[in-house]
Order: C-alpha cells, then sequence, then structure tokens
C-alpha cells in the first residue's frame, strides 16, 4: 500500500511537531523548549516519505521556511489563519485530549490534518498514476512544491530527468594525458592565480545567483530578447501562469482556462503534430509543429507547417470549448493508462 507523511510544525520557544500519514493516522509527535532547526531537519530525514511540511499561518514562519528549504520539500499554508472557531473542535475532542500533552502539539496536528483535507485531491490523484512507493513519494513532492503542475506532468518530468542522469552517468571521465598532467603541474604552481580566479567566480556567483535560481524571471527578460528569433516560442503554460502576451504561443498544455484566455488573440498557435485532432476542434488556422526542442519554458521550432482547418472560432463557444478539452484529457488518461 503506497504511503506518504505530512509534518506539522508550530513554531517557536516552545516548539510542537506532528507527523501523521495521507490517511490522517498520528505516527509522531514532538514538543519541547529551545527546540534547534538543526535538530528538526534531522528527525526529519531520518524519516521515511515525508512530502509536505504544514503550518497553521498564512504567512509562513521563517522557521518552516528554512526548514523547508534545506529539506527541499514544499509548504502548505491556508489563505487565511487557521480560526480559533475550527482549532476549538479539534481541542474539544476526547480522543486528541488523550494523545497530545499541550497546546503546541495540538497546533501542529491541526496543520498538519487542515493541509492533509485541503489537498486530498492531490494525494488521490498521485495514488492512481503511481507505480510504486518511490514513484508516489516523488510525484507527491513535486506537485507539492509546484502546486500548478498535474499529476501527469509531474510523472512525465520526473522520467525525463531520470534519464538525463542516467544518460549523465554513463559518460566516462576523459583519461588523464601528459599534457593533461602539464597543466595540473602548472596549475598547483600557480595557487596564488588560482585563489584570484576563484574569489572572481564567488563574487559573479553572489552577484546573479538570485536571477540565476528563478528560471520565471530570467524566461521574462528571454522574451523580449529573443523576439528576433522566430524559432524560439515560449509556452502557454508559461505565458497564462505569468499573465504575459506574445506573438507565437506553443500550446505545451490543452487547458481549458489556457486556450480561453489567448483564443481570439491575434497571436499564432504552434500545437505537437499528436495534438493534431484536437487543435482541429478549436482552431480554424495554426501551425503543426513536426520537430522541435525542448526548454523549460520554450521549445525550439525546427520544422512546423501551417494547417487550415473547417471550423470556424467563432462558432466554438465556451461549453463546446471544455468539453473538447475534457475529452482530450480522458483521450490522454486513457492512453497512459
Amino acid at each position: 500500500m503506497l504511503k506518504s507523511l505530512i509534518v506539522g510544525i508550530d513554531p517557536g520557544t516552545n516548539l510542537g511537531l506532528v507527523v501523521i500519514d495521507d490517511n490522517g493516522n498520528i505516527i509522531d509527535k514532538i514538543s519541547g523548549k529551545n527546540i534547534q532547526n538543526e535538530d528538526i531537519i534531522k528527525y526529519i530525514s531520518n524519516l521515511k516519505y515525508v512530502v509536505l511540511i504544514a503550518t497553521d499561518k498564512k504567512d509562513i514562519p521563517k522557521t518552516i521556511l528554512d526548514i523547508a528549504s534545506k529539506l527541499n520539500i514544499g509548504v502548505y499554508s491556508p489563505k487565511e489563519d487557521i480560526s480559533l472557531e475550527i482549532k476549538n473542535k479539534y481541542y474539544k475532542n476526547e480522543n486528541l485530549k488523550n494523545i497530545f500533552e499541550n497546546s503546541h502539539e495540538f497546533d501542529a496536528y491541526i496543520s498538519a490534518i487542515e493541509a492533509l483535507k485541503r489537498l486530498k485531491e492531490i494525494f488521490e490523484k498521485a495514488k492512481r498514476f503511481s507505480e510504486n512507493q518511490e514513484e508516489y513519494v516523488k510525484i507527491l513532492r513535486y506537485i507539492l512544491k509546484n502546486r500548478k503542475v498535474e499529476v501527469v506532468s509531474a510523472k512525465n518530468n520526473l522520467k525525463e530527468k531520470e534519464k538525463e542522469t542516467k544518460k549523465h552517468n554513463k559518460k566516462r571521465k576523459r583519461p588523464v594525458n601528459k599534457k593533461d598532467i602539464e597543466i595540473i603541474k602548472i596549475i598547483i604552481k600557480n595557487k596564488k592565480d588560482q585563489k584570484e580566479k576563484e574569489k572572481i567566480v564567488e563574487e559573479l556567483n553572489k552577484k546573479y545567483i538570485d536571477l540565476l535560481s528563478d528560471y520565471n524571471t530570467l524566461s521574462k527578460i528571454l522574451i523580449e530578447r529573443l523576439k528576433i528569433n522566430d524559432n524560439v516560442i515560449p509556452k502557454i503554460s508559461f505565458l497564462y501562469l505569468n499573465k504575459l502576451h506574445y506573438s507565437k504561443i506553443f500550446i505545451d498544455e490543452f487547458k481549458e482556462e489556457y486556450i480561453s484566455y489567448y483564443k481570439g488573440k491575434d497571436v499564432k498557435f504552434f500545437v505537437k503534430k499528436e495534438n493534431l485532432i484536437e487543435a482541429r476542434s478549436i482552431f480554424s488556422r495554426f501551425y503543426v509543429v513536426d520537430e522541435f526542442k525542448e526548454l523549460k519554458n520554450f521549445v525550439i521550432v525546427e520544422k512546423f507547417y501551417e494547417e487550415n482547418s473547417n471550423a470556424s472560432e467563432k462558432n466554438v463557444d465556451g461549453e463546446r470549448l471544455k468539453k473538447i478539452l475534457k475529452d482530450y484529457r480522458e483521450h490522454r488518461l486513457q492512453n497512459i493508462l
């Protein structure tokens, strides 16, 4: 049976921590005074299958952000602080009174169980599409860190990353020849110069680390600079989530809100060859891409052709568009399953 864990944390001088599984069962609890972040990180690292850290605050406490960042795990926070009215229902529960020793443990539990209630559908979908325990945990961690990502997309992205990792690991190290040995000797001899180079690299890293770590920020900058290149086209998912407009759009996901937002605007739509039938049902004119290179927020189109369908865009109303996209998603799911 597939299993995952959620850790609720109530930070502060008196800290409370509760671990539950994806069925809401209480696995473990901790509370105490002046517990250090390092101890919490070590504790969570030793647990198997933790996929989420939860808080009862709208504004995520710095302690939780630091812990989640070091563990590379997503954080759940409610849209508004969990109210005392909701908490009182848990405080008055006789079974919970026998388990928890103080309000900090109660609040940590409430954070975790409320997160599970709000995200239950994600856990259930991940279970349906996961082939084993390891994949289930990987998919959940990926989705709960990137909340906009669908389960199928997360699964495919993880598979692509695994392929790249395996491909990279297969590469053999280039054998050291005599010329390399001479170069190494020169480097060792000139340690002072090497230290200067390292200092320069370190300064450059500090200057650009924030920009390079944020793909969306970098992609927004590239949009303006890449307009001169007709073959570099941004994905509709990236444009929509950042509310950007562009003259050319590559449809990487057929979502109703994406299509509705850009349909009717003066843009050229590009679709994969395997999505030709769906595109014909929605657009009267579009471009079919035969060959392209995949980037994070863009594609480099190498070969494409124009397609004119018999459908009139004016006749594709909202309800019909929903049905077309629903049929498309169901068809994709059947192929996957």
